[in-house]
């Protein structure tokens, strides 16, 4: 008697009913563990755009009286002896360094020597399905997960796979979502959302 290689019919369905059954429990496990997405770059330190909120130091070695330290205001300016209102926001330390550099040599000092620093950054802030919600003091090497840490973690129904980030750096304040090692950057709005399951 010959043996039939194909399979019966109701094995085809049965197998089709086991892999079905395995996706759909694979996809309730994924919604479960909540949603992943990549890491977004953030750019170094050193290219950071100063905003309302940071903290400028600002020093002028042979003038101690032009040595200030201040807060940026909500238009974006610092104020500064001799020179007066300032345009800060927008710029990088060094961008700031060069136009205060050739403003004070037009207009006051000699080939005036100027450092800028920002001795304390803007807040991030960290909303949604975390248990303290809330502005917190930027620190570098600080990432979403260790963020959401200080926020005091999940809520039990968060998705704690990934988070939106809404990012000002680049001027659009867009709003996407990025793996929980994406690094913080001041100013960052970082969203937990809640898992579907």
């Amino acid at each position: 008697m010959a043996c039939s290689a194909e399979p019966r019919p109701a094995g085809i369905a049965a197998r089709a009913r086991h892999g079905a059954l395995a996706v759909l429990l694979l996809l309730a496990v994924t919604a479960c563990a909540g949603t992943t997405a990549p890491e977004e770059p953030a750019p170094p330190l050193t290219a950071y755009r100063i905003g309302a909120g940071d903290r400028v130091k600002v020093t002028v070695p042979e003038h101690e009286t032009m040595t200030v330290e201040t807060t940026v205001s909500d238009d974006g300016t610092i104020e500064l002896p001799l020179i007066g209102s300032v345009q800060a926001s927008g710029r990088t330390a060094p961008d700031l360094r060069t136009a205060l550099t050739e403003r004070l040599a037009r207009d006051f000092i000699k080939d005036p020597k100027v450092n800028v620093e920002v001795s304390k950054y803007r807040a991030f802030y960290v909303l949604g399905q975390v248990n303290r919600p809330g502005g917190y003091p930027f620190e570098p090497e600080l990432d979403i997960r260790k963020a959401v840490a200080i926020a005091g973690g999940f809520t039990r129904r968060a998705d704690t796979g990934a988070a939106y980030l809404v990012r000002d750096a680049s001027g659009a304040g867009d709003r996407r979502l990025v793996g929980l090692g994406t690094r913080v950057y001041p100013g960052d709005v970082i969203e937990v959302d809640r898992r579907l399951f």
